[in-house]
């Protein structure tokens, strides 16, 4: 009895050691400052940010026109909006503007994966709600930092 006691105890030692190390595992910028897209895997996704953009206008979020009624992360939204270096996102309508200090919550798919998009120049930008629907932010750290997170609810941990 005392072991099988023992062994539950480190199991859920364990568990909650990984948990807690999920909650450390932050997107890295790679050495332009981009957050490249997640390897697609369930799960793999960071919903928690905040803008640390310095411009005293604020970080702009954009969308398309065609593309306003469209949820990012719903079935009818269409393929082409996902095509890997096909749109000038930096040249979309500014739909909103966010402040430095400002927390962002990304859109994520059904399936809990990280949803980016990549520009006509192979930059990643990054969807955001707003109260006005979607719209994407670019995913560099010049502009963005993702928040530590509990990996199960979601909720920042800072």
């Amino acid at each position: 009895m005392k072991a099988e006691i023992r062994i539950v105890s480190l199991a859920v030692a364990w568990i909650l050691g990984a948990g807690a190390n999920l909650a450390l595992a932050l997107p890295v910028a790679n050495q332009q400052g981009d957050y490249p897209g997640p390897v697609r895997q369930r799960g793999n996704r960071q919903v928690n940010w905040v803008v640390v953009d310095s411009d005293s206008q604020g970080l702009n979020c954009r969308m398309a026109q065609r593309f306003r009624s469209v949820s990012v992360d719903g079935v009818d939204a269409p393929d082409e909006l996902f095509a890997r270096n096909k749109h000038n996102v930096s040249q979309w309508p500014v739909v909103t503007t966010f402040r430095r200090g400002e927390r962002l919550e990304a859109v994520t798919g059904n399936n809990a994966n990280q949803i980016m998009i990549a520009d006509s120049q192979g930059k990643p930008w990054l969807p955001v709600l707003t109260d006005k629907g979607n719209c994407f932010v670019r995913a560099n750290s010049r502009f963005i930092k993702p928040i530590r997170e509990n990996p199960t609810t979601l909720k920042p941990l800072e």
